[in-house]
Parts: structure tokens; sequence; C-alpha cells
């Protein structure tokens, strides 16, 4: 099965333009910023990375491991994204709305599917919602809402599956342990997979932490040690951190007045 997945590396300012093409890398250099979006075929069960593929921001003592219980939990809350032809992550907040990458909403073209608490690419315990709308955060952050049609049984997302409790971020702090969970494109596809890390540094633009994360995890969400979300993946900087949107301040109240 051919799939393409996300990569975002942000160095310096945190603005993510993206360049998609078939079979290479393109750098955009703005401001000092250094995105990546590359696309490849998608691995065996090797799980190695394909061609021109660098894990940018998996780190030093990772420690990822896969949820295969995907149903239980805040786990279900978390799904698994095709956007055009690339794969990344959403997280469910309400009873139609799920939270994902405004680069990711970007590639669907209107055709984004959501598989919630996907166990692997033919195991969608609670079936696939399609995109209706999006509302993308007026500002810098890479936040958007998707706000999805019910299924074919006329249920919402948020009936199938207990949304996720938001947390204001502005309550975690540096060292604090936090967990990204996700659909990383190095492990077989639509498998869940969740890293461990700490708080390296947060204000009301972004959450730095040690996690470890892969293209796919975009839009993944950043839960905290009660398992309340607190921030949405969006890239990092090769070597050093990952980066989380994070979940208070004009951001919260944008998602609080549009969740739907």
């Amino acid at each position: 099965m051919i799939k393409k997945f996300i990569v975002s590396t942000v160095v310096g300012s945190l603005l993510i333009f993206l360049s998609a093409v078939n079979s290479s890398i393109h750098a955009q250099t703005q401001d000092k910023t250094l995105n990546h979006t590359s696309s490849e075929t998608q691995q065996t069960n090797d799980n190695k990375p394909a061609g021109n593929m660098s894990p940018r921001v998996v780190l030093p003592g990772e420690d990822r491991h896969q949820i295969e219980n995907t149903q239980t939990g805040h786990y279900q809350s978390i799904g698994y994204i095709e956007a055009g032809e690339s794969i990344a992550t959403g997280v469910v907040i309400g009873e139609n709305t799920i939270l994902t990458n405004k680069h990711v909403a970007d590639l669907s073209n209107g055709n984004l599917s959501f598989a919630p608490a996907a166990e692997n690419d033919s195991q969608f315990p609670y079936g696939t919602f399609s995109e209706k709308d999006t509302q993308a955060y007026p500002g810098d952050a890479d936040l958007v809402l998707v706000h999805l049609n019910k299924n074919d049984d006329g249920q919402s997302v948020g009936e199938v599956v207990e949304p996720a409790t938001i947390q204001d971020a502005s309550t975690v702090s540096k060292d604090n342990p936090i967990t990204v969970t996700g659909y990383p494109g190095d492990k077989p596809l639509a498998t869940m997979w969740e890293s461990s890390g700490e708080i390296i540094n947060g204000n009301s633009e972004t959450l730095t932490y040690n996690a470890s994360t892969y293209g796919g995890n975009s839009g993944s969400p950043v839960f905290n040690s009660n398992n309340e979300l607190i921030g949405l993946h969006y890239g990092g900087v090769e070597g050093e951190s990952n980066s989380a949107v994070p979940l208070t301040g004009d951001i919260l109240q944008f998602i609080n007045n549009n969740n739907s």
C-alpha cells in the first residue's frame, strides 16, 4: 500500500510552510525557519526508513511503544488521518470535532478521513468519519478544528468514542511528564504508538518536550500525567526537541468557541 506521510522540522521561529513533492524533500527557509515535508513509499514490516527519509525528531533514548488496545481510556479519542495521499493524526474533542494541524488539513483538499482508535490498516473499530468543514486558528498556531460528518449509522464521532478532556496548558511546568500518541509513518501503517518525555519549556505560543515523534505524528495529542489534552504536536528541531501548540489563552478560547 503506497502512502505519503508528513515530517515537520522547525528551527528558529515556529512557522510551518509546506512544499510537497513525489520523491524528495524540499526545504523552504524564511526568517531562519527550516521546514520539511517528505514524500516516501510506506515501509514494509521491517520498518526501515525508505529513500531519503530521516527520523528528524526521533531523539536519543527514545522509548516509543505500540498501543495495541486502542479502545481503552483516552486512547480511543486518538485517530488515524488520511489527508489526500498523506497520513497524520487527530484527536476527538467534541461531538463532531477533532483537532489536527493546519498543514494536515491543507493537504486533504476537503477529503480528510478520520478513523478513531485505528489498530492497523484493516482494523478500524469505530469506523471512519469524513470531513464536513474546517475552522483554522486565525493566528500563527498550526491548529485547525475539523468538523466531521456523521457515519453511515447516523452517529457522530463523539457518540462512538469519548472525547479527550482538555486541560489549560498553563497548568504544566518544566520537567512535568507528558506523552505524545499518534500514528508515525515509520511503523506499520495505521498502528498507534506512544512516546513519553518531559516538558523542556513552555509559554503561550509553544510547548517543547523531549518525547520522540516521526512523520505521521503531525496533529498528535500531547497529554499530561492525568491523560488530559494540553497540546497538539506539530514538529521539532532535529536532535534536540519536539514542539506542540499549547492549548491555552486565545487558542483555548478559539477551541471552546468553535467546538461542536
